[in-house]
C-alpha cells in the first residue's frame, strides 16, 4: 500500500510510536495538521528505496534515549551521515520526512480501517488529514 512506510528510514522514524504517544506534535510540525502531496511522497518513496538495505540503525544505537518527538525522531535520523545525504538528495529534512510519514500513516490506518465490514468515517479527522486519506486513496487506486 505504502512502498515508503515500508522502507527502512520510515521503520525508523516510527520505530516509537507505539509507546510514545508525544512523537506526533511538537515545535509547531503537528502531522494531524500536515498536508501531503503526491510529490512528497514520491520523493519519500525515493529515499526509502535508495536506503532500503540501511541496517538497523536504531538496534546499533548505544544510547538509551527514547525519542519522545517528531524533533527527537528526526535528530536520531540526522545522527547517521548516509540518511542525511538520501534526504537532502530528495530535498527533504528530517522533519520534514517525520511529519509526513505520520501523517501518511495516520492516512493509512484510516485507509485500512474504512475498509472493514461496518466501519464508519473518522471522526473529528481535520481538514488536513481528510485530504490525506484521499490522496493516499486515490494514489492507490492509480497503482492498481
Amino acid at each position: 500500500m505504502l512502498r515508503f512506510i515500508t522502507g527502512a528510514l520510515a521503520l525508523f522514524a516510527l520505530a516509537f510510536l507505539d509507546t510514545h504517544p508525544g512523537a506526533w506534535a511538537t515545535g509547531g510540525t503537528d502531522p494531524a495538521t500536515f498536508r501531503l502531496t503526491s510529490e512528497l511522497l514520491d520523493r519519500m518513496e525515493a529515499v526509502a528505496a535508495e536506503l532500503k538495505d540501511l541496517p538497523d540503525v536504531e538496534a546499533q544505537n548505544d544510547d538509551d534515549e527514547d525519542a519522545e518527538s517528531v524533533d527527537d525522531i528526526a535528530r536520531k535520523m540526522d545522527a547517521h551521515p548516509r540518511v542525511r545525504a538520501a534526504l537532502a538528495r530528495h530535498k527533504l529534512t528530517s522533519r520534514e520526512y517525520v511529519t509526513a510519514a505520520l501523517a501518511a500513516l495516520h492516512a493509512g490506518m484510516a485507509l485500512a480501517v474504512e475498509k472493514a465490514p461496518g466501519a464508519q468515517a473518522p471522526e473529528g479527522f481535520t481538514p488536513e488529514q481528510r485530504a490525506n486519506v484521499d490522496l493516499l486513496r486515490a494514489r492507490q487506486k492509480a497503482r492498481r
